[in-house]
């Protein structure tokens, strides 16, 4: 069957045609129409089903929307909290967007549509073509909503508990933050409240409203930035002189990502020759030659004397290399290699060799890319600590759930 589009193609008028084959002539298929987002004013209707009763969020409980679900230091979360928090995380829930999307693509989506549709206009036909069309796109945003309200409803079990555990970290990242006097203040959050809104074409006015017409809370969302603002700056108090970040870590992550390598490495080279024909008791004397030169290596500038020390053994001074030239594993030990630093012995085509990093420098405009290495190697270690001291923070704490 044709995908019909009712704002493009003409639909047999009502008087003409049943309700039955009004049906199979203008209703587009879903898999073409139903899977697009929902037009502004459907979107509007399109509330998370838990924001209308405290009951549809605690389908579980039958306790008063203000009562208390625990206690965090003897600091209370209510049930009121967690359901304003269930309804904000469902506006950004990619998992009940992709249950969503993966439903209205089944094999007897464009059925259930149909059926859905048919009992609608045989209990109110539609009176001229322009109703029609109106009808039909109407009944597409009705459909897509209770598949997405049912949806939403399987997921609030799990939306409750995480976004109790949410709360939970945020009240004891607000303590912290309140003994060492870093909680952060009403405008840093109106700051981050204005980019949000700027971000949507809106005043900030006009965001809360929006928030508040899709059923959540502009106050929850508050809560959630100050918690988040005020445990950066409790991290960066607490561990900020611990987050360190390796040259050579940076140099690693500027010359493993795309485009043209940014760091030379200065590489030294003792090669320990084998016979054509190698046996393992000459390998083996190679590799014990190869560890007696390690033991007398004080640095770069000895290898060449080293070198001569030992029969069959050659020096190569390889100058200033790019990483991309070098062959795996050596590439990436010598990236992780400290400066005057000598590697292991490795067996390569031409016999027992060891490498050594003597130097190494930055090519080109490398500076921004170094820039946003260190950046995203010192949030990592940001990361792992904020992480942990939340941990250790959850584990003193007293927690008491009701």
């Amino acid at each position: 069957m044709t995908t019909l589009r009712p704002d493009r193609q003409r639909c047999p008028s009502a008087g003409r045609a049943g309700v039955r084959t009004l049906m199979w002539a203008c209703l587009p298929l879903l898999a073409g129409s139903l899977v697009a987002p929902p037009t502004a004013a459907v979107a509007q209707q399109a509330k998370p089903t838990v924001t209308a009763k405290a009951t549809q969020a605690d389908a579980a409980s039958d306790r008063p929307i203000q009562s208390i679900v625990a206690l965090i230091n003897d600091e209370p979360i209510t049930g009121y909290e967690i359901e304003q928090r269930v309804a904000l995380s469902m506006l950004g829930a990619t998992e009940v967007q992709k249950k969503l999307q993966a439903r209205l693509k089944s094999a007897n989506m464009n059925e259930q549509f149909k059926n859905f549709a048919m009992k609608r206009l045989q209990a109110n036909p539609p009176k001229s073509e322009t109703e029609q069309q109106a009808r039909v796109k109407q009944l597409q945003g009705e459909f897509v909503n209770s598949i997405k309200n049912q949806i939403e409803k399987e997921y609030v079990p799990t939306a409750r508990k995480q976004a109790l555990d949410e709360i939970i970290d945020e009240r004891l990242k607000l303590q912290e933050a309140k003994k060492l006097s870093v909680v952060a203040a009403d405008d840093e959050v109106d700051r981050v409240i204005a980019g949000m809104a700027e971000r949507n074409k809106m005043t900030p006015a006009q965001f809360g409203e929006h928030i508040a017409k899709m059923g959540a809370s502009i106050s929850g969302m508050r809560d959630r930035i100050r918690a988040s603002l005020s445990w950066s700056d409790v991290i960066r108090r607490k561990f900020g002189h611990q987050i360190t970040v390796a040259s050579r870590d940076v140099d690693r992550m500027v010359a493993s990502s795309e485009g043209q390598d940014d760091v030379e490495l200065r590489i030294h080279r003792v090669l320990l020759n084998l016979p054509v024909k190698e046996d393992q008791k000459r390998l083996t004397q190679r590799l014990s030659d190869a560890e007696q030169l390690r033991t007398k290596f004080t640095g770069c500038k000895s290898m060449e004397t080293m070198a001569r020390g030992v029969p069959g053994a050659r020096f190569d001074n390889l100058g200033d290399r790019r990483p991309s030239s070098l062959p795996e594993p050596t590439r990436s030990l010598l990236l992780a290699a400290h400066d005057d630093e000598l590697l292991p012995a490795t067996i390569g085509e031409n016999g027992v060799e060891l490498w050594a990093v003597c130097g190494r420098k930055v090519v080109k405009a490398a500076d921004s890319k170094r820039e946003t290495a260190q950046n995203e190697l010192r949030q990592k270690e940001f990361e792992i600590l904020s992480k942990k001291h939340l941990n250790d923070l959850r584990t003193d704490a007293h927690i008491e759930y009701r």
